[in-house]
């Protein structure tokens, strides 16, 4: 028996797999982008569409429509790459996540983990965000998310999950 998450949701449990904890990257590895993005298209409207306004005005107006439509289209894209960038613990599996249309799951047994390393830099202690690194012996070997919110509960939550499943 196969069933998913939610209805919302492309992972696949196994039978008697249970999530334990879902996240995506901190809401920073979106807003900042976003800001920088926003900001970008802001300055483009006030110094380009005004100078091609002087040159031919008739484009004037697409030149604003075009850059308000890039700022849309580009916002949805970083958007939907940060929502669909997903760390599912269950009781038995980790798994990554990873893109909008095209989708690509990695999947480690928990009992297959080998190697748990968590870093943080500078802005992520302030901040609260780190990378995971999970090493294990199979095919890819190594599983990196980065960014992510509290990795060092993540992590504690991971070896939580895999000393249940080893004693159990």
């Amino acid at each position: 028996m196969i069933k998913s998450v939610s209805s919302n949701s492309s992972v696949f449990l196994l039978p008697e797999e249970k999530i334990v904890l879902q996240t995506n990257p901190l809401w920073i590895f979106l807003a900042v982008p976003l800001i920088g993005i926003f900001f970008f298209f802001l300055l483009y409207g006030f110094v380009a569409c005004p100078h091609i306004g002087i040159i031919i005005h008739s484009l004037q107006g697409f030149c604003y429509a075009a850059s308000l439509f890039l700022l849309f289209f580009l916002s949805a894209i970083l958007y939907l790459d940060w929502k669909f960038n997903r760390l599912y613990l269950t009781n038995m599996r980790l798994i990554k996540e990873r893109g909008i249309i095209g989708k690509r799951f990695m999947a480690i047994g928990l009992n297959k983990i080998q190697d748990i390393t968590c870093s943080f830099g500078i802005l992520g202690r302030i901040f609260g965000f780190g990378n995971l690194i999970i090493e294990s012996a199979g095919t890819y070997g190594r599983m990196v998310f980065e960014g992510l919110p509290k990795p060092k509960r993540i992590k504690w939550e991971i070896e939580k999950a895999g000393s249940i499943l080893s004693s159990g």
